[in-house]
């Protein structure tokens, strides 16, 4: 008897309480770390699509006239859900306060990390589960974007909202329906690459229609018309970025893209774009070598191809469709990137938390498929998630700091570049908002003005 209640305790002290803990643990880490690090200062692409958004929005003369803002397009994305949360943090705050919408960015993490929790919530191994998810996510691997607010937006936004229409997709209703097809347009407004998950929607509609045949074909034909509508109504004025390079010089080109690739003969392009799609999908754990990251990339596509093939018929296909969502989005990054970037840019760039996102997915869908993942295995992937998360912030810290430096130098020039944009314009975009009161800077010199040293007696 008192052995079994002593089994029972260690088991829910080691397999709830303790992961439990953790858990939470490393959640309030990651945003004491965003919190300590991010900084007020706008920065690149957050000057135009976030900043001058606010401004034009304050200066508009009719409600019509914001709502052709919010809708605008920035590059070759309509980033209007990402505006319109910008836009609810100013009105809250009175202020455009690019340290608080660092924070807000990242709080995309820890709730795609709630939808997990729904998935597992009556696994016996749900804590374990959710920590070795918590661990392969929220680090600093990815630390361009961290805090960077508007590409975090982009980039932690358009998996939330996608990962959230599928999973409400499964057993569908016509109420569940209608609310992924919200999360949908969330994801579409969000990231050009969000549009794919109309495609992933559709794919589970069909599983539940023609595999699991628990579901009537109507729900696929609505889906069906639902988004070839909200796709033509997205294209309506869209930019011509395809035309980008033939709108410049050579010169010009090459002074922006010193990698950009002229030769477009087939085995060129094919080595150049297959190496890239492969590096992004690989570039999780590793850094220094383009080879290595490829490798562990195909490494994982051929996991997630087993994995779907040998469990295509189960009823509950969610998360093997959002890491196909993450593979068919940096599919999408390669097309739009390969011709002007070598694959060694990924590895310290935005792109990396493609990958991050994509391990931190397989590996649970892993757990809850394969027994071994979730039996013998557990501890070593336990001690493994906690090693790259330890590893990620003592490698990482020194480049985020180097990027932080510039920022701050910048800042205190009174520069603020965006890249292939003329500077004279975009300080002007700031200086119009802080003169409009949207934009208050902090003190200068950053940072030691926020920590003055004291002066002796």
């Amino acid at each position: 008897m008192e052995s079994s209640r002593l089994s029972r305790f260690a088991s829910g002290l080691f397999l709830r309480w303790l992961p439990m803990f953790a858990f939470f643990a490393v959640i309030v880490h990651f945003f004491w770390f965003v919190n300590s690090h991010a900084i007020n200062v706008p920065y690149q692409d957050g000057v135009y699509d976030l900043l001058n958004f606010v401004v034009l929005v304050e200066k508009a003369d009719t409600f019509w006239g914001a709502l052709e803002q919010v809708f605008g397009w920035h590059a070759d994305h309509r980033t209007s859900a990402t505006r319109i949360l910008v836009y609810g943090a100013y009105l809250i705050e009175g202020e455009m306060n690019f340290h608080t919408l660092a924070l807000l960015a990242n709080l995309a993490l820890p709730l795609i990390l709630l939808l997990f929790y729904l998935h597992v919530r009556d696994e016996e191994y749900r804590w374990v589960f959710l920590l070795v998810s918590a661990l392969l996510l929220l680090h600093i691997r990815f630390f361009m974007i961290v805090l960077w607010s508007q590409a975090a937006f982009a980039y932690f936004y358009v998996f939330l909202y996608a990962f959230a229409c599928l999973f409400v997709l499964h057993k569908v209703t016509p109420l569940k329906l209608a609310l992924a097809a919200v999360f949908c347009v969330l994801s579409t407004l969000t990231f050009a690459a969000g549009q794919i998950v109309w495609l992933m929607g559709l794919a589970s509609l069909l599983h539940q229609s023609v595999v699991i045949r628990n579901r009537p074909m109507v729900y696929p034909a609505v889906w069906f018309l639902l988004a070839i509508v909200t796709l033509l109504l997205w294209r309506i004025g869209a930019p011509q970025i395809s035309a980008y390079y033939s709108d410049l010089k050579s010169a010009e080109v090459v002074l922006f893209f010193p990698d950009v690739l002229f030769d477009m003969s087939p085995g060129v392009v094919l080595e150049r774009y297959g190496s890239w799609f492969l590096v992004i999908l690989g570039s999780a754990i590793v850094d220094s070598s383009t080879p290595a990251a490829a490798t562990f990339g195909l490494c994982m596509l051929a996991v997630l191809l087993y994995v779907t093939i040998r469990f295509f018929k189960h009823e509950d296909i969610r998360l093997v469709l959002c890491c196909w969502f993450i593979v068919a989005t940096a599919a999408a990054v390669t097309l739009g990137r390969a011709r002007t970037l070598v694959p060694d840019y990924i590895l310290d760039s935005r792109y990396t938390f493609l990958s991050v996102m994509l391990l931190c997915t397989l590996t649970l869908l892993l757990q809850l498929r394969v027994k071994v993942f979730r039996s013998y295995a557990l501890p070593v992937i336990v001690l493994l998630a906690c090693l790259n998360w330890a590893w990620t912030f003592y490698h990482f810290v020194a480049p985020l700091e180097h990027d932080l430096k510039v920022r701050y130098n910048q800042f205190n020039a009174n520069i603020f570049l965006v890249f292939a944009r003329p500077v004279e314009e975009s300080n002007a975009i700031v200086q119009e908002a802080i003169a409009m009161g949207i934009y208050i800077p902090p003190c200068k010199p950053l940072p030691h003005c926020e920590n003055p040293t004291p002066v002796a007696e």
